[in-house]
């Protein structure tokens, strides 16, 4: 995109979603949240006003801390670290990170005991990684850059609920086409974790648009994420809501998983299947073929209680089953991959894991595990997972996504989006589409109009310096080049990557796609935001 064609619009300043959104984060700390009370003319809600913290952040551990190594410990040390790194996960390589990002990534290894039960790092093996890894690393990682987009042409429209002008510090989680009453999508659901509450951008004209509430009166204890399931049968798309229960990194059970069931008349929300560690994504079908919907929640974790886990419904009570008892699972697909009638589950598991899981109906509430794939190595940061038809073949293939920088604070230059081929029941080959440092989200739909599926690719790390932003792409999109296996890579937006969800739509209903994109804005440790932000960016394509 040449930067003459992207035409700033005058901010709208939309209708107030009463939200109280003093500030907050992904990761505010446990013991900080507080309750803040409105102005009595308003309803009042809670927020947070805390300093944001990333997973993974060392403990008590320091430099000082650690022993001198022997020279007989210095010589062999790349033996004794694949040693002892191989107890939990695969050794990195040294170049998966510049030399200044290994002490927090070796530090914050401290204390951490894998969930098999295997012995953690000692002090003299966490010294003697930190000394291997800082002299066989490179000092800066290689990156490259994509071309400027020159053929499409879009406007930046920015949208911010009416009151936040001044403040402008969202933390949008997620975005949802909502389907309508009879089948097309009547607008976009919103998600944002400071407010806990949901807003919704009906379609029209952007000028005059605006953000409203929903639900407003629902506080959704921090939602993380949206979907979509038919709940009750009766034709109607219900709503699925992934509750995280805080914002920052924490073993507190505190999450949890929302049923928004809608009917004609009108709209109820309520929690099922008890409390869950940090759910970051639900999603909904019938596993054990009784007629009824049961769920399966990524519960994310931090350091213990994570797991993937299935809500068996049982006469509208929702009783927890465990899947898998690791932390760090972040997205789940559901198809019927071997055509036997009924529903599987594919699941994309991060952390130091980095796997991509099927988990096999075998009827009876009996899921059989295998992993997929195993990506290279811990500091992939696997961050999303879609069921797409990419190759447009008949069946549903997967889209990857890896751009989690918030353990390390680094955008990797192996970011980005691949899918994973299906043919029959088997997943076989794994397809680069784009790369993008920090790619945190992506989105498919067909960006240019020629009628096969484009993937957009937005980046997020606010929690880095806004002073050196600017060197880094923030949203690119990739051309289907026609087969899906051959891809052109542009750059739609550089400077900005705030972008903590993405979509593909056409908001203004003027007959072609636009890019829908939810921000978040990082807090100082002081709790003063690290930039300003609206809470929608929309690169509305206007040719």
């Amino acid at each position: 995109m040449q930067p003459s064609a992207i035409r700033s619009t005058s901010r709208l300043v939309v209708v107030s979603v009463l939200l109280v959104t003093v500030s907050g984060c992904w990761g505010d700390s446990a013991d900080s949240v507080k309750p803040r009370t409105r102005p009595q003319d308003h309803p009042s809600i809670e927020s947070t006003a805390a300093p944001e913290q990333q997973s993974g952040a060392p403990g008590a551990l320091r430099r000082a801390d650690l022993p001198e190594l022997t020279a007989e410990v210095i010589a062999d040390a790349e033996n004794l670290v694949m040693g002892s790194c191989s107890r939990c996960h695969a050794p990195l390589p040294p170049d998966a990170l510049p030399r200044r990002a290994w002490e927090k990534a070796i530090l914050a290894m401290d204390g951490l005991v894998d969930e098999w039960g295997q012995v953690g790092a000692t002090t003299e093996e966490i010294a003697i990684a930190l000394h291997y890894y800082e002299k066989e690393a490179p000092e800066e990682l290689e990156y490259d850059q994509n071309l400027p987009e020159q053929d499409l042409y879009f406007e930046t429209v920015e949208l911010t609920p009416s009151g936040l002008e001044s403040e402008r510090i969202p933390a949008v989680s997620d975005l949802l086409m909502l389907g309508g009453d009879r089948g097309p999508s009547e607008g976009i659901l919103v998600s944002e974790l400071r407010s806990r509450r949901l807003m919704f951008l009906p379609y029209g004209a952007l000028e005059a648009t605006e953000l409203v509430p929903y639900m407003g009166s629902i506080d959704f204890n921090y939602p993380a994420s949206l979907s979509h399931v038919d709940f009750d049968g009766k034709g109607k798309l219900d709503i699925l809501v992934s509750s995280i229960g805080g914002m920052n990194p924490s073993n507190e059970v505190e999450g949890g998983a929302w049923i928004i069931a809608r009917s004609d008349r009108k709209m109820a929300a309520f929690q099922v299947g008890g409390a869950l560690a940090r759910a970051c994504a639900l999603e909904g079908a019938d596993f054990d073929g009784d007629g009824d919907i049961d769920l399966v929640s990524c519960a994310f974790g931090f350091r213990g209680p994570g797991r993937l886990v299935w809500l068996e419904n049982i006469g509208g009570r929702f009783i927890p089953r465990e899947l898998d008892k690791r932390d760090g699972f972040v997205a789940t697909v559901l198809e019927d991959i071997d055509g036997d009638g009924d529903i599987d589950i594919v699941a994309l598991l991060s952390q130091h894991h980095e796997l991509l899981m099927q988990f096999t109906n075998m009827g009876d509430g009996v899921f059989e595990p295998k992993v997929l794939l195993s990506f290279p190595h811990a500091a992939w940061g696997s961050s999303d997972l879609m069921g797409v038809d990419i190759d447009q073949d008949g069946d549903r293939d997967l889209i990857i996504v890896n751009g989690d920088t918030l353990d390390d604070n680094t955008p990797k230059p192996i970011h980005g989006v691949r899918w994973l081929e299906r043919s029959g029941d088997q997943y076989t080959t794994l397809h680069e589409i784009l790369l993008l440092p920090g790619c945190e989200r992506a989105a498919v739909g067909d960006l240019d109009g020629d009628g096969d599926l484009d993937v957009v690719g937005a980046a997020f790390f606010p929690q880095l310096p806004p002073d050196d932003w600017q060197r880094w792409d923030s949203v690119v999109w990739a051309q289907n080049l026609g087969d899906a296996k051959s891809w052109q890579v542009r750059t739609l937006e550089v400077g900005n990557p705030v972008h903590s969800a993405v979509l593909l739509d056409d908001v203004d209903r003027d007959g072609k796609v636009d890019v829908i994109l939810g921000n978040y804005v990082w807090l100082r440790p002081a709790g003063a935001p690290s930039a300003r932000r609206d809470y929608l960016t929309i690169l509305r394509r206007t040719n």
